[in-house]
């Protein structure tokens, strides 16, 4: 059994699902990594903190983007809500030789009693980022089933207005993790649907060497993917919005729980 918080490899599938003025589906592949933080600031993982390597997971892609310790930010973040004692890991998507660029992170926090809350770190392709802090309003376990919905507050797509709101759903284990995102319209409506999922493997030397092998160069491929996309969107006439100056509010939270039929 692979558990996320004794490190593993993730064979992730992404996907993206848009509708109203336009329906378009978008799908790739890329592999993740968990990585429980404790064990990876005290070097005990077969990647440690910015190490070169044809994968590399810097500090400063993360957290305060200072180079500083990643357990210290995160527990600063937990511990308003009372849940700074949680164990930490870090699902990410390692950087690649000379590049990278990483969509969203997801920095999963438990205890004995199961998920407490998960920061979602989403970064736009303008160098900008946002934390969004998902839990319950009483800290009770996140349950697969939950949905977490809280304000939109921060520019992603050049496609899509800043408003409206996101749903969380949450699939921490074993043996695989799962992340479901929707984007909710002003009216309402669902508009656009994002997932990334996939089965979990231990995270060992041998795994993580032939895995940054195979996929020496997937920031960049993501990067380009993306792009690929965006010009798709382009051709059939998608209106591109201007980015809209960043809000002060770097972190955000999502409480609410919403019906599951939404």
């Amino acid at each position: 059994m692979t558990d996320l918080w004794n490190g593993a490899l993730i064979d992730g599938r992404i996907w993206h699902a848009r509708s109203g003025d336009i329906r378009r589906e978008f799908r790739y592949k890329a592999q993740y990594l968990a990585l429980p933080l404790q064990a990876f600031e005290d070097q005990r993982l077969p990647i440690q903190p910015d190490r070169r390597g044809l994968w590399t997971v810097r500090r400063r892609d993360h957290g305060a983007r200072d180079g500083s310790s990643l357990v210290a930010f995160i527990r600063a973040q937990l511990a308003p809500i009372g849940l700074a004692q949680c164990d930490v890991t870090l699902v990410t998507l390692p950087r690649s030789p000379c590049y990278g660029f990483n969509p969203v992170s997801f920095w999963l926090a438990r205890d004995a009693a199961g998920l407490r809350a998960v920061l979602a770190e989403v970064s736009n392709t303008f160098g900008e980022h946002h934390f969004y802090l998902c839990h319950h309003d009483d800290n009770r376990p996140i349950a697969r089933s939950d949905r977490i919905t809280g304000r939109k507050v921060f520019h992603v797509s050049p496609f899509l207005p800043r408003e409206g709101a996101y749903v969380f759903r949450f699939d921490p284990g074993p043996d695989r993790f799962g992340a479901w995102v929707d984007w909710i319209g002003e009216n309402g409506e669902i508009r656009l649907k994002t997932a990334l999922s996939g089965s979990a493997r231990p995270l060992t030397a041998p795994r993580l060497s032939r895995a940054a092998w195979r996929h020496a160069f997937q920031s960049q491929r993501v990067m380009a993917l993306i792009l690929w996309q965006a010009a798709k969107l382009v051709l059939r006439g998608v209106q591109i919005r201007s980015k809209p100056a960043q809000l002060t509010e770097r972190r955000s939270e999502a409480t609410e729980e919403v019906e599951r039929n939404v």
